[in-house]
């Protein structure tokens, strides 16, 4: 069937206001305006979702969609500022996913969607800063790519700094908050392709 799934924090931008949760989701809409292969399976990974539990999700819906020859994910960059001998610099640690962030760490999990893509599929991280050099103790944004593209096996396009996203369609939630879809596209700045350094 191919296609492109594409997996999301369901609770982005993990903000709220008195009434309850802000949710911004991403939508078919933009994949089919940018030309995305169809069809779009959208899979929303759930605030307590545990790593295991979302990485097993992620494989069990490119299984179902039958080798999907584009991979995304949507969802917040977790950044920090470290401290250096010139000042500070932000360092991306992981994507905000679920109930814990996927990290270099732990992107080794991704490993259970290999060889359920399409040949000459690829990944887009759909993060701010996803890609960026900043590094400290060992993480960095491109370190992070590096370990999502060997655990996926395919190549992964990221880019390096803040991306910038429209909502539309705001609505309200039964029980309090906004409901909002969520527009990423286009990508701001330069993007960044990483290679797995074995496939």
């Amino acid at each position: 069937m191919a296609g492109t799934l594409l997996v999301y924090d369901d609770a982005f931008p993990r903000a709220r206001v008195a009434a309850g949760p802000i949710r911004n989701t991403p939508g078919a809409d933009e994949l089919r305006a940018n030309s995305y292969p169809e069809p779009f399976r959208l899979l929303p990974i759930w605030e307590a979702s545990t790593p295991e539990t979302y990485f097993q999700a992620m494989a069990d819906a490119a299984e179902a969609m039958g080798k999907p020859e584009s991979f995304i994910l949507f969802g917040h960059g977790r950044v920090v500022n470290a401290a250096q001998a010139g000042g500070t610099v932000r360092v991306t640690t992981g994507i905000i996913m679920g109930s814990s962030d996927i990290t270099a760490s732990n992107a080794s999990g991704l490993r259970a969607l290999r060889g359920k893509f399409a040949r000459g599929a690829r990944a887009e991280l759909w993060v701010c800063e996803a890609a960026a050099a900043g590094a400290s103790g060992g993480q960095s944004g491109q370190v992070l790519c590096q370990a999502i593209t060997d655990a996926l096996g395919i190549d992964v396009i990221a880019a390096t700094i803040t991306q910038e996203y429209t909502t539309a369609n705001q609505e309200e939630i039964p029980g309090g908050g906004w409901q909002s879809t969520a527009q990423f596209l286009p990508w701001e700045g330069t993007t960044v392709r990483f290679t797995p350094r074995r496939r």
